[in-house]
């Protein structure tokens, strides 16, 4: 086991980049999604090209059509078969960086303090608004230093007006401090969507995650997340990541036997874990219930306990008290120490290659 925080960028030997999708990792690899690969690597229709770094790059886009991405995927795996990791814990796979394959690691707290010491009468308008959200973060009670910058706010290859900027928050105590700040913090330059916005953003933005729910329903969801807003007219994006001794699974201390795709209704009676990928909700009283799918055979003597998200729109989907429903793979966990239980996954890679990709979904009964 190994941990290695989400959302940091890496750089491979074999010249292309990705982000960590994960916290907790196997030794000797870190759990990714390839981001920029060289344009030599796979070929097809569809595919979206970047100059970026002196080079031409393919963005790897798991939303592509399924028929065409099963098509980048099986040449990525010929082509690159160190990066995909199948794990006999899981029976299943996940895209990775080996240790021995990382040539830059891009240090995002690092990056942050060395935004920080650019005078400020040398910062473009991008920047400027970066370091005013960051002064502005800081009011919650965290330390500058639990605050990191991602993506092309690290990098550089930011494009105002276009590109969003992408904060890290380290420590999931840090991580609520700052959402239950934004709740209530008022700044000039601060704007939340309106239910009327997330209503347009629904109608524009139709995914295989909305598809399972109402215009209303959709709305209530987002008008209450505070991870994602507006400042001075630019998106922000805030992403928890959890600190080594905090990370809430370490690998290697259970199996996990896939069972089927299901779909269960239960009452969330933790959420604190809901805010880190993959985070989770802890559930009581599940019960599965008839879906678009068949409905798998399970021990009823084994609790459904936990719904897990790899997926950011799933994050903070749900609070203590709610009722949630949820359809995702459903998985027996055997613990090393510790009874059985099963748990819903959402988001696994495989996921986006086949049928539980337009039926996954996390629901609160709002």
């Amino acid at each position: 086991m190994a941990h290695f925080y989400e959302s940091t960028l890496i750089d491979t030997v074999d010249g292309f980049q990705c982000k960590s999708y994960a916290n907790e990792h196997p030794e000797g690899f870190v759990i990714v999604k390839p981001k920029y690969i060289p344009k030599e690597t796979i070929s097809g229709e569809g595919l979206k090209y970047r100059f970026l770094f002196e080079k031409c790059f393919v963005r790897f886009n798991q939303f592509a059509a399924k028929d065409k991405l099963k098509g980048y995927v099986k040449q990525f795996r010929e082509k690159f078969p160190d990066y995909v990791y199948d794990s006999d814990l899981h029976k299943n796979w996940f895209y990775v960086v080996p240790i021995d394959k990382i040539k830059t690691v891009h240090d995002c707290r690092k990056g942050l303090q060395e935004l920080l010491s650019v005078p400020k009468k040398d910062l473009d308008e991008y920047l400027t608004l970066v370091r005013e959200l960051v002064d502005f973060l800081v009011q919650s009670g965290i330390k500058v230093e639990d605050i990191g910058i991602t993506h092309s706010t690290l990098l550089g290859n930011y494009t105002m007006g276009k590109s969003d900027m992408d904060l890290l928050i380290y420590g999931k105590d840090n991580g609520w401090k700052v959402l239950e700040f934004l709740k209530t913090a008022k700044h000039h330059l601060l704007k939340w969507k309106s239910d009327e916005e997330w209503a347009e953003y629904y109608k524009d933005h139709k995914t295989s995650e909305s598809s399972h729910f109402t215009e209303e329903e959709y709305v209530k969801h987002m008008v209450r997340k505070k991870y994602e807003g507006l400042f001075g007219g630019t998106v922000f994006t805030l992403f928890t990541v959890e600190e080594k001794d905090e990370t809430w699974f370490k690998w290697g201390e259970a199996e996990y036997e896939p069972v089927g795709l299901a779909t269960i209704n239960a009452e969330v009676i933790d959420h604190y874990n809901s805010h880190v990928r993959p985070g989770y909700y802890e559930v009581k009283d599940a019960v599965l219930v008839e879906g678009d799918h068949e409905t798998p055979n399970i021990d009823e003597a084994i609790p459904i306990k936990r719904i897990v998200t790899y997926s950011i729109p799933f994050v903070q989907q749900a609070l203590k008290g709610e009722e949630i429903k949820a359809c995702g793979l459903l998985e027996l966990v055997k613990p090393k120490n510790g009874p059985q239980y099963y748990r819903i996954v959402v988001g696994y890679f495989d996921a986006y290659l086949n049928e539980r990709r337009e039926k996954e979904f996390i629901k609160a009964e709002i």
